[in-house]
């Protein structure tokens, strides 16, 4: 009895809290959506908070590190335009979903790419965020809204992947110490040993490894993927969103493009 005890109360403690209601309802909301679904899924564990003034970029945003939630700031988010709540929820799931411990920008271009795909999902029953994508600017600003990176992303798409991909890494709102994740895994490929017996963080104008001297965005980028298995997972995590998740958001696109009344 004692040892089922135990084992109820452990695994009481190990369940994820209730998500609050504002997140519920956008939970809700964003259901429809296949893409949306498995970041929910993926997501399960992370903590949902209401918060008031939290000073975070976006009224409902994820906060990483070692203790990651999404927040959801109920002082701005009554007063978001249609469509801004689920882009939003969407973007701050994806960088949930990923986990990753050090910004990359394989990393944001990932969490545009999908959410973007959710938005054209949810905009198949949704008129108002269907005519809310279509009016978006192609070319947003430094710090304007969740929907309008997403549209301009879609814009760029539809040039090719590598179009949208560039407006993401080339943009001012990219975080200043994202390294590549192709640039992390080739300097593993020559410095592992080097990097695994780091024992603190580089410091400095350079991080070196083996007498040569390496960005430090990238040094420190390395050090917090040290840990076995942490490249491979990061890379899992990405679901190989610039090869076979292509497909999906393409196809997504033609079917909001051609659903799309006349002006």
């Amino acid at each position: 009895m004692i040892a089922a005890a135990l084992l109820l109360a452990s695994l009481a403690a190990a369940a994820p809290e209730p998500a609050p209601p504002a997140a519920t309802r956008l939970e809700a909301a964003l259901s429809s959506s296949a893409a949306a679904r498995r970041l929910l899924a993926a997501a399960g564990n992370v903590p949902r908070r209401e918060a008031r003034a939290s000073a975070l970029p976006f009224a409902v945003d994820e906060r990483g590190g070692d203790a990651p939630e999404i927040v959801l700031d109920l002082t701005r988010l009554g007063r978001l335009p249609p469509g801004e709540a689920e882009a939003e929820y969407a973007r701050a799931l994806a960088g949930a979903a990923i986990a990753a411990p050090t910004p990359l920008v394989e990393v944001e271009q990932a969490r545009w790419q999908w959410t973007a795909e959710i938005l054209l999902q949810l905009a198949a029953g949704d008129a108002a965020l269907s005519r809310a994508l279509r009016d978006a600017g192609n070319r947003p600003a430094p710090g304007a809204p969740a929907l309008n990176r997403a549209a301009a992303f879609l814009a760029q798409f539809e040039l090719g992947p590598e179009h949208a991909y560039w407006l993401v890494e080339s943009g001012a709102d990219l975080p200043r110490d994202a390294a590549r994740l192709t640039d992390v895994e080739d300097l593993f490929a020559l410095r592992a040993a080097e990097i695994r017996a780091q024992k603190a963080p580089p410091d400095g104008p350079y991080g070196t490894l083996a007498g040569r001297r390496y960005p430090l965005t990238l040094a420190r980028a390395a050090f917090r993927l040290r840990a076995p298995g942490a490249l491979a997972g990061l890379r899992e995590a990405l679901d190989a969103y610039d090869t076979v998740g292509l497909a999906p958001l393409h196809d997504a696109l033609v079917r909001w493009r051609r659903a799309l009344p006349a002006r």
